[in-house]
């Protein structure tokens, strides 16, 4: 394998794993399908590996191009970084963030006004949704860079954290075991709500949506409100003493908290690097 990797290659292999199309890829980084073809096969041969399936219209990492895509984002992020550094300038233009709506509140009293105040002249454009629909928009170039929760491993993007999703209700919760376990959960799309309702299926517990709202300070509402059970960060619930955890039931997998960034947009690089150091890292 030679010595040097060519910064602009790497940027088109981040791109057709990202968009998961030639085609899309093609468009993003201003080369025709068959030039960015011609890149990833030079790459491949390069590494020694395949990098890349196509899967009908889609395209699919092989674990050497999982591998890589990781590599590869940390690397062309330190690369911006460092290009950032030796030019310093004023933030200009737009960049769009997105947030999800369990994190937007700490996200606008605690980080925003301080970005905005030191970057007068960016226009900022903050999307609060679920994380499943944040990393779609993030897919199809609809954000700049987005924070996102997931069980499964992101390799194209930074992991900013561990999180750790707990069963939790009301110190006065009772339900009839003989009846349907009330829940309130957030909608389609919380990977939290998805993995709750795989484990409670897989352990053959009966449930029935209480509550459901794409608010989680409503969900948040229910479950104190003592008429059902729901779903909190461990840290939150250790910090909320009008909840206890509810150890019965079977134990929620790990998710993660990741950071997701469009490398070659300079503001949203200067924006992921303020978020990186920000409460966001525990």
């Amino acid at each position: 394998m030679g010595r040097a990797l060519d910064i602009d290659v790497l940027r088109t292999f981040q791109a057709v794993a990202r968009f998961r199309r030639f085609k899309d890829a093609a468009d993003y980084v201003h080369r025709s399908p068959s030039a960015v073809t011609t890149q990833i096969q030079k790459l491949e041969a390069k590494v020694g590996h395949q990098l890349l399936v196509r899967n009908n219209q889609l395209v699919e990492l092989t674990p050497a191009g999982r591998q890589l895509l990781g590599e590869t984002t940390r690397f062309l992020m330190a690369h911006d970084r460092l290009l950032a550094t030796l030019s310093p300038q004023l933030m200009t233009g737009k960049v769009r963030m997105g947030v999800p709506d369990g994190y937007a509140e700490q996200l606008m009293a605690d980080f925003l006004p301080l970005f905005v105040a030191g970057n007068p002249a960016l226009e900022l454009e903050v999307v609060v949704k679920s994380s499943t629909e944040l990393l779609d928009l993030f897919a199809r170039k609809q954000l700049d860079l987005t924070i996102a929760v997931s069980h499964e491993q992101l390799s194209h993007a930074e992991r900013l954290r561990s999180t750790q999703p707990c069963w939790a209700a009301a110190a006065g919760f009772k339900y009839d075991p003989d009846q349907p376990l009330p829940i309130a959960l957030q909608l389609n799309g919380c990977p939290y709500r998805e993995s709750a309702l795989a484990i409670l299926k897989a352990a053959g517990i009966r449930y029935r949506i209480l509550l459901e709202s794409a608010n989680s300070h409503a969900v948040l509402a229910c479950v104190r409100s003592g008429l059902a059970l729901g779903i909190v960060e461990a840290q939150g619930a250790a910090d909320d003493g009008s909840l206890i955890l509810q150890m019965a039931l079977p134990g929620l997998p790990e998710h993660h908290v990741y950071l997701l960034t469009d490398t070659s947009h300079h503001a949203a690089v200067h924006l992921h690097e303020m978020l990186r150091s920000s409460f966001l890292i525990q």
